[in-house]
């Protein structure tokens, strides 16, 4: 028996056409949503080295706070504003010297509360224990 030569249609059928490219818009969709993922995930990773590189830099700055005489405030750290207040942990007394005798401050023990706030929100905060100082007599003149 002879066959017809176009009766053997050469090619894919429009269905197969079809069917294909429904797969290949599937793998793009999936594709398109695990690169959405990760770049999401970028960002959140880059937000929080950024507040870690700002905390870092506030505990450095927080050197310079003396809780007894500035119990509170607030600096503009890049694009972070610091916020910290502080509460007394132990009564302030007299620092002493070598002597026993009393020393030229007054010494307290204080818990100074740190807060990162970026956008309007806390990015960071943390605790720690500072000693406060306050001069209260001169030195003795040699």
């Amino acid at each position: 028996m002879r066959r017809n030569r176009h009766s053997a249609v050469a090619g894919f059928s429009l269905l197969e056409a079809i069917v294909a490219l429904a797969i290949l818009s599937a793998a793009g969709l999936a594709l398109f949503a695990a690169i959405a993922q990760s770049v999401r995930m970028a960002e959140r990773a880059e937000r929080a080295r950024e507040a870690d590189t700002a905390m870092r830099n506030a505990l450095a700055w927080s050197e310079r706070i003396n809780p007894m005489e500035q119990p509170r405030g607030e600096q503009l750290l890049g694009g972070f504003r610091l916020r910290w207040t502080s509460e007394p942990v132990e009564p302030e007394r007299d620092a002493v010297t070598g002597h026993l005798q009393p020393g030229l401050y007054r010494v307290g023990l204080y818990r100074l509360r740190m807060e990162l706030w970026r956008d309007g929100a806390i990015a960071e905060e943390v605790e720690r224990l500072r000693v406060g100082y306050r001069q209260v007599r001169e030195a003795p003149r040699l």
